[in-house]
């Protein structure tokens, strides 16, 4: 209960100080490492402690990825170990936990991971609220999801066209902010979708959160199955490219 591994990945999407133009989202998901992705100072703070916590519950490696942006910044920011207070989620551990053991054969290994370990750490990011609905609408027709620097992109160009939650309300937008991107919390993202004609997913690089979400809406029927958008709008257009930034950075 004292162990636990949080790797850290500093992020260089536009390759300003790097070698090379790069994310790490999917190096992770491909070694069943789940990844929470701050947007902000503070949030590099507590996603770090809701990492440790996550990885001591779950018994799995979690990634912390750090995008330049988030990294390169200043803030004011509340440094307090008690901030952050991890609940145990309502999910049924194996007899035997989930943590490593000797002997641990590794096809045994395999089973836990895909049975048990990754679906815990979703069941601890959906108890502890890493992601959450920040804006809604009475009637609410258009959803925008975004996370880390994407997330500071989005409110960016939200603030640049003069939207701001009331205004938001009355256009039926509703915004999602995703603290873990992978694996996706998948019953907070369907009550996000449900209801709406159209979800917009706004990331960097390449896409992660889309397929999970249109996976997770797949067997909807169409009638209440939104339409979702990502890298490729209806024309095959990139509304939001895979390379270089969203939002370039002032002066750039």
């Amino acid at each position: 209960r004292h162990g636990g591994v949080l790797v850290v990945a500093s992020d260089d999407h536009a390759a300003r100080s790097s070698a090379v133009a790069h994310q790490s989202e999917h190096m992770f998901s491909a070694c069943a490492m789940p990844v929470l992705a701050p947007a902000s100072v503070q949030q590099i703070l507590d996603f770090g402690l809701h990492g440790w916590a996550m990885s001591r519950y779950t018994g799995c490696w979690v990634a912390l990825k750090l995008s330049a942006d988030v990294v390169e910044s200043s803030a004011t920011v509340e440094i307090d170990a008690a901030r952050v207070q991890p609940c145990s989620p309502d999910f049924a551990l194996p007899a035997d936990g989930l943590h490593i053991r000797w002997p641990d054969p590794q096809l045994a290994q395999e089973q836990r991971m895909q049975a048990f370990k990754i679906y815990a750490a979703v069941a601890y990011a959906r108890a502890n609220g890493l992601d959450r609905l920040v804006w809604d609408s009475p009637r609410a027709r258009l959803g925008l999801i975004a996370c880390g620097k994407a997330w500071l992109d989005l409110r960016q160009a939200l603030h640049e066209l003069g939207i701001d939650a009331a205004r938001a309300a009355q256009l039926g937008l509703r915004v999602y902010q995703v603290g873990m991107p992978w694996p996706l919390e998948a019953e907070g993202a369907r009550r996000f979708a449900a209801g709406l004609d159209e979800v917009l997913v706004v990331e960097e690089k390449r896409q992660i959160i889309e397929y999970q979400l249109k996976e997770m809406l797949y067997d909807w029927p169409d009638a209440q199955r939104p339409r979702v958008l990502g890298k490729f709008d209806e024309t095959g257009e990139w509304p939001a490219p895979p390379h270089q930034w969203l939002l370039p950075p002032t002066g750039e």
